[in-house]
């Protein structure tokens, strides 16, 4: 007699809060003055904002799709599993898994830069030591710990709790977002936004299309996040709408897109954007303080700190979410070792995988950002590959399973998930190409290849472990939500 009773998890709401908010996380309140600055100007950035967002939707379409046929752990494993078996699901797994793990103790270093704009005592004095140039203090590096396994925690608790605090903190994110939107187009000038393109020293172009393509080879760095939804789909409540799943996955990321868009053009029309290009983090809170002043200012200079700290949180809890669960299913793949798959009896959440991500996070307070930024600018090229390897994925399914049952079905047919894949690529090979805005650098593709070459290494070395598995088991493991 099957089970009929009502399974709790994530809802519709949850799921959008997971991907819009590990999207936008923090970046709009500390660096967009640096997007237009790298672009020329805020309209060159904000154009960029449009075509990025653009360009990754046949992207998303791609997740969508998959995630509602495919709903279990693991995401790009599965779905390049389903499509051309271990050794391309191994490697999409992997580069993913480098982009996730890279988040995790940026998140938790950078929680101090935020802080201590708010404690300036989180730096105060000589540092603890230093590595690669960053000073590690006491007091932040206490915080920073703390923090971490209060996120862990958290995430131990189970998904209930740990969405839900996504949820909360995501509403308060996007609130925050569009009343800080709104005052800025208050005080909007259009005459701010002039020049419409002018080279303030921040990248080598000579025209608004060369900042245009600067500011497009950083925002997919920024518009990441939104796979979170897909890792996160095994934990959905019995009767949710895997139809609209998939919708929601393309709605965070067009949401998301708009976000930046109308965040960039308010910001920059609120005072002259050379202006406030020179203003150092958080350039919208000092904007804010300065154009509105008196106790306005100030209370809107909290706002936009609070939202700050609320998007900090909602993007490290969606990766940890997410780099939980893509570790599980590469462990029911046999990718991995099985520790990975083992499953808390009370709280139901992959405790293996928990307890790796768990390490992860509390080494980034002890490293601090001269370590982390050169692994984050690589974890941006491992992001790619894995939209690489879902819409290359999404082609071959369409082909070898045209039956397949897939709730939510891209739009565009064979010409949209084609142009996914060609758009994924591109990306990918403008990363290794020392003359285009979006290259890596000779310590990011050192990176890239260690990790790479690693990657054989542990594959192959684990040759001996996958055989102990038919690949009968290796299917009934990885997708056996699909099979209740």
């Amino acid at each position: 007699m099957a089970n009929t009773e009502k399974k709790k998890g994530m809802n519709l709401l949850d799921y959008f809060m997971l991907g819009f908010g590990s999207i936008v996380g923090v970046g709009w309140a500390v660096a967009v003055n640096g997007w237009m600055g790298t672009g020329g100007g805020p309209i060159p950035a904000a154009i960029a904002y449009a075509f990025a967002t653009l360009f990754i939707i046949p992207i998303a379409f791609c997740y969508a799709e998959l995630t509602s046929a495919m709903p279990v752990a693991g995401g790009v494993v599965a779905f390049a599993y389903k499509a051309f078996g271990t050794f391309p699901s191994f490697v999409g797994g992997w580069f993913v898994a480098l982009a996730y793990i890279t988040i995790i103790p940026w998140e938790a270093i950078y929680i101090n830069n935020v802080l201590a704009l708010i404690f300036p005592g989180l730096k105060a004095g000589d540092p603890l030591y230093t590595i690669a140039g960053e000073g590690i203090f006491t007091a932040g590096l206490i915080v920073g710990v703390l923090v971490s396994l209060a996120l862990i925690y958290m995430n131990h608790r189970g998904i209930e709790v740990a969405s839900g605090a996504q949820t909360i903190l995501g509403v308060l994110l996007a609130c925050a977002g569009i009343l800080v939107i709104i005052f800025c187009f208050l005080k909007a000038d259009p005459a701010n936004l002039m020049p419409v393109y002018e080279n303030v020293g921040k990248g080598t172009h000579t025209s608004m299309f060369g900042g245009l393509i600067a500011v497009m080879a950083i925002a997919p760095f920024f518009l990441a996040g939104f796979d979170t939804i897909t890792q996160g789909a095994e934990d959905s409540a019995s009767d949710l709408d895997y139809k609209g799943l998939g919708k929601v996955l393309v709605m965070a990321i067009l949401s998301a897109g708009i976000f930046y868009i109308l965040i960039i053009l308010s910001s920059g029309m609120a005072m002259p954007w050379q202006e406030f290009f020179t203003y150092p983090r958080p350039a919208i809170s000092l904007e804010l303080k300065e154009v509105y002043g008196g106790v306005l200012g100030a209370g809107l200079y909290w706002l936009v700190m609070i939202g700050a700290l609320a998007g900090l949180f909602t993007t490290w809890n969606g990766f940890y979410i997410a780099s939980a669960r893509l570790l599980m299913g590469m462990a029911r793949a046999r990718l991995i070792p099985s520790f990975f798959t083992k499953i808390h009896p009370k709280y139901g959440t992959p405790v293996g995988a928990n307890t790796f991500i768990a390490v992860v996070c509390l080494i980034g307070p002890f490293t601090g950002m001269g370590i982390i930024d050169p692994l984050t600018i690589v974890g941006s090229t491992a992001f790619v590959i894995g939209w690489f390897v879902t819409a290359i994925s999404t082609i071959k399914l369409r082909i070898s399973e045209p039956d397949m049952i897939r709730p939510y079905k891209a739009p565009g047919g064979m010409l949209l998930v084609g142009l996914a894949a060609v758009i994924s690529f591109i990306v990918i090979v403008i990363t290794f190409i020392p003359a285009s805005p979006g290259y890596m650098g000779p310590l990011g593709i050192k990176i890239f290849i260690a990790w790479a070459i690693l990657g054989l290494i542990f594959y192959f070395g684990s040759a001996s472990y996958r055989n102990q598995f038919t690949e009968e088991e290796r299917v009934a493991s990885l997708f056996q939500k699909l099979a209740k």
